[in-house]
């Protein structure tokens, strides 16, 4: 009998067909599939949100800035400063600088000694914008025990891939430092004056316009008659100065760029030249050098006097009158006690700020005088009291006396 199918009956469920003392196999891949897709995702918005607080953060700018300070790379740092970076390619760049403003705290060694001066810095996210298309970094550092900081402003740009930020600082001005000695006599102003800045020598007073163009820290007169050289600086950093020569001497000066934007916040960095200077002014003394060099040429000045065999010895305070004859060889001069000469202190008052205080000494004078009637010769000892006033002309490796003799 042929075999009949019913091709309408249900076909055996697995469990029917399932071997004997075996559970039926699931299908599982789709929710292991959905599992992995909500931990990659997880797992990638945690590693985005780690990138942009990190590499992507606006800290990360600034901190770059810094290292590239801290390097004396001032190129890398000079072109985080202007916002380089920008896809436009058309940011301003910082602050043109003055003819003559010399660059050498800008690169190498000396911008490492100002950045290592402010110790251990602090990086810290201050407030955003309400746009939120800006916010600000504070450098927290501690100068000589005070603690001092400097705020830097940056940009939002933007994303990349549509999830990392970009970040660029707006533009840093470029401040000047000018460092310019006080109190300095006018005989040093025509001649030399260097003083040490961050390490490096620079000439405080012009060698002539000529030379200028050629040298980096050439002096510059910022006005007529007016020595100092002006010095280019990123903020934040450290300027020390010191000056010392023979007979001129200044305490070290020390002065900290810290603002990273103009004086007034409504007036914007002008990217054509530079603001108002800073100021680091270098007091210029006498060192104890110049009394002994002083007190030197007074004592030869005086020897030379009271060499001459003469009533009135020429160039010298001192004098007899008489008119009987006087045989020369029997004059002979003489200064009382030791007279020692004071200098007065920088700055002087009056015209002329390099003068010796009037000095009080007394001369005297022992001769042989033959009256021109009687022909009766007797000998005389003569003291002349006197005042001797002079003027000095000092620079750096020089000392002048000049006596004021009527």
């Amino acid at each position: 009998m042929p075999e009949v199918r019913n091709d309408d009956a249900p076909a055996a469920s697995p469990a029917e067909t399932a071997p004997h003392g075996r559970a039926p196999r699931r299908n599982r891949a789709p929710w292991l599939w959905g599992g992995g897709a909500v931990l990659a995702l997880v797992v990638g918005g945690i590693a985005i949100g780690t990138a942009n607080a990190t590499v992507y953060s606006p800290e990360a700018q600034v901190q770059d800035y810094l290292d590239a300070l801290a390097a004396g790379d001032g190129g890398t740092a000079l072109a985080l400063a202007a916002g380089a970076g920008d896809e436009d390619g058309e940011r301003p760049g910082a602050a043109g600088l003055a003819p003559g403003t010399a660059t050498s705290l800008m690169h190498g060694e000396p911008l490492q000694a100002g950045m290592a001066a402010l110790g251990e810095l602090t990086v810290n996210r201050g407030a955003d914008a309400p746009d939120g298309g800006s916010t600000e970094v504070e450098v927290g550092y501690t100068v000589d025990g005070e603690d001092r900081s400097t705020t830097f402003t940056v940009e939002h740009t933007g994303r990349d891939w549509l999830f990392f930020d970009r970040w660029r600082m707006a533009p840093v001005p470029v401040q000047t430092v000018r460092v310019a000695p006080v109190n300095l006599p006018p005989e040093a102003a025509s001649g030399p004056v260097t003083a040490v800045v961050n390490g490096v020598q620079a000439s405080l007073v012009p060698e002539g316009d000529e030379d200028s163009g050629h040298r980096e820290d050439s002096g510059h007169r910022e006005g007529s008659g007016t020595p100092g050289q002006a010095f280019a600086a990123l903020p934040p950093l450290v300027v020390d100065a010191e000056f010392e020569s023979t007979y001129l001497a200044a305490e070290p000066a020390r002065l900290v760029v810290d603002q990273a934007t103009p004086a007034d916040p409504a007036t914007p960095a002008d990217p054509a030249g530079p603001g108002e200077p800073l100021l680091l002014e270098l007091a210029l003394q006498y060192t104890d050098a110049v009394s002994e060099e002083v007190n030197r040429q007074l004592d030869a000045y005086l020897a030379g006097c009271t060499e001459q065999k003469v009533l009135h010895p020429s160039g010298c305070p001192m004098g007899y009158d008489t008119v009987n004859r006087i045989p020369p060889a029997s004059i002979a001069w003489s200064v009382s006690g030791d007279p020692r000469a004071t200098v007065v202190p920088l700055p002087a008052e009056g015209e002329d700020p390099t003068v010796m205080a009037p000095l009080q000494a007394e001369a005297e004078l022992s001769l042989q005088e033959i009256d021109l009637v009687s022909g009766e010769q007797r000998p005389v000892v003569h003291r002349d009291p006197f005042t001797l006033e002079a003027d000095l002309a000092v620079t750096g490796e020089s000392v002048r006396l000049t006596p004021r003799i009527p």
